[in-house]
């Protein structure tokens, strides 16, 4: 018997998390017992930026099949990228819905490919007590609910997402109630017509506008103490 599988599973599982999650996915071939290993990894990392088409297709058939029977009962991290058209919506917005289910702590979705205003967000994302981190960036659609409640929340990135209405992205801010990290670019500001920020715990704010904005009419408010704030 050689020294690694002699190991407790804990320890396997520690040290396949510090192997790109697709290294640690493909050590399921070894044998019956490193088959399912795998899936207690608390690290998720799907993000690369260039697969092929049938890379695409494998890691879809992949997620569908393998991470609604994830065994991890905290997902710690979760990081996708979607940079291909055959990436579909609703196929991400289940993804989500999993790791939601999982307790997730910090999520990044990047959807480079997607048509403008795909919402590939579940409602459940908006009440998840566990999430700490959330970082959205691409054609995101941000319609958020009127039932929307992040206690955890303490850091919060919107990098060119879409707004389906202006006061989608206000009332998503108010009902972070520990949100101390916010970073905004915004690729039009019609989207939203004013930018409004009434968070008290917010130390750091960096916002971006970009040269395609038009700034007719934009109007930024802010009443929060803030520590850091750049433009």
């Amino acid at each position: 018997m050689d020294r690694i599988s002699g190991l407790p599973d804990e320890i396997l599982v520690k040290i396949m998390s510090l192997a790109p999650t697709k290294v640690a996915v493909s050590t399921s071939i070894l044998s019956k017992r490193w088959e399912f290993l795998w899936m207690w990894l608390t690290k998720l990392d799907f993000g690369d930026k260039h697969y092929s088409e049938s890379e695409c297709k494998r890691l879809q058939c992949f997620l569908d099949r393998n991470l609604p029977l994830h065994r991890a009962p905290v997902i710690e991290s979760f990081r996708l990228v979607l940079s291909d058209s055959r990436f579909k919506p609703e196929d991400a917005r289940m993804w989500v819905v999993v790791a939601v289910s999982r307790y997730i702590r910090e999520l990044e979705i990047c959807s480079s490919y997607f048509p403008e205003k795909q919402n590939i967000l579940p409602s459940s994302l908006y009440t998840c007590k566990s999430l700490v981190i959330l970082k959205l960036d691409g054609g995101i659609l941000l319609d958020v609910p009127r039932m929307v409640c992040l206690p955890s929340l303490k850091t919060l990135e919107l990098k060119g997402v879409s707004y389906f209405k202006q006061e989608s992205l206000q009332r998503l801010l108010s009902n972070c109630p520990v949100l101390e990290d916010l970073f905004v670019l915004l690729l039009r500001c019609d989207d939203i017509g004013m930018f409004i920020v009434i968070v008290p715990s917010l130390q750091r704010l960096s916002l971006y506008l970009s040269p395609r904005c038009n700034l007719e009419g934009f109007v930024i408010v802010l009443d929060t103490s803030l520590e850091y704030f750049k433009r």
